[in-house]
């Protein structure tokens, strides 16, 4: 998951394999749960990886 600057919340989920969060330097990982609860609270989904596919909880 990627946090924002001051690293409490969080700016966007991510796979473990996406090109994005390597570069941002402020992923952290995560579980499975702490995905899929983040993007159940409205977490955007990162557009280059589809975490939200990868996960299989399209709305």
């Amino acid at each position: 998951m990627q946090h924002g600057l001051n690293r409490t919340n969080v700016d966007a989920v991510h796979t473990g394999e996406c090109w994005a969060a390597a570069k941002s330097g402020r992923c952290r990982p995560a579980t499975r749960q702490q995905a899929v609860e983040a993007l159940r609270q409205q977490v955007p989904a990162c557009v280059h990886c589809w975490p939200d596919t990868a996960l299989g909880i399209l709305d």
